[in-house]
């Protein structure tokens, strides 16, 4: 499964024109993925054929900059999308929306067996943008009430 985001209609559409993330064609978007792990290669150690997983906006990164030690990947000169970037070979990443997809362990997350995929997908998009500045900004402990509203988008 994979959610639609409008920021994967932008993309198709190259609303971004020449910008850092101007479109790649073919594209194939989609950043708010589940499913199921299909194979995995020697060195992966969390994961195995048949897991529920899911896969947001990165699928790798160096790992090794100052950047990626410190938890901010997305900041990575070596950040590669899950759409639109160049994988180490040569070829194209392409998104959730294609019939497979080349994940670095690192950005997988487990899907507990009881979370429907359909329902999951956009978590791994809206979810995570409005959860992460909650927890950077220490509002995700308990007790506390925090609405996060809007119309559409990250507000639903």
């Amino acid at each position: 499964y994979c959610g639609i985001c409008h920021s994967d209609l932008h993309y198709i559409k190259n609303d971004w024109g020449n910008h850092d993330f101007a479109a790649n064609y073919p594209a194939v978007p989609g950043h708010e993925v589940v499913g199921e792990v299909i194979e995995v290669g020697s060195n992966v150690q969390n994961f195995t054929v048949g897991d529920k997983v899911g896969v947001s906006g990165i699928i790798a990164s160096c790992g090794s900059c100052d950047n990626c030690s410190n938890d901010l990947e997305n900041y990575c000169p070596k950040m590669m999308a899950s759409y639109g970037a160049t994988y180490y070979d040569g070829t194209k990443t392409y998104g959730g929306f294609s019939d497979f997809m080349v994940v670095d362990e690192h950005f997988v997350v487990r899907i507990l067996d009881n979370m429907p995929l359909d329902a999951t997908a956009p978590l791994l998009c809206a979810g995570i943008s409005v959860y992460s500045p909650l927890k950077y900004f220490e509002l995700d402990k308990p007790g506390l009430h925090v609405g996060v509203v809007g119309l559409g988008g990250l507000g639903h």
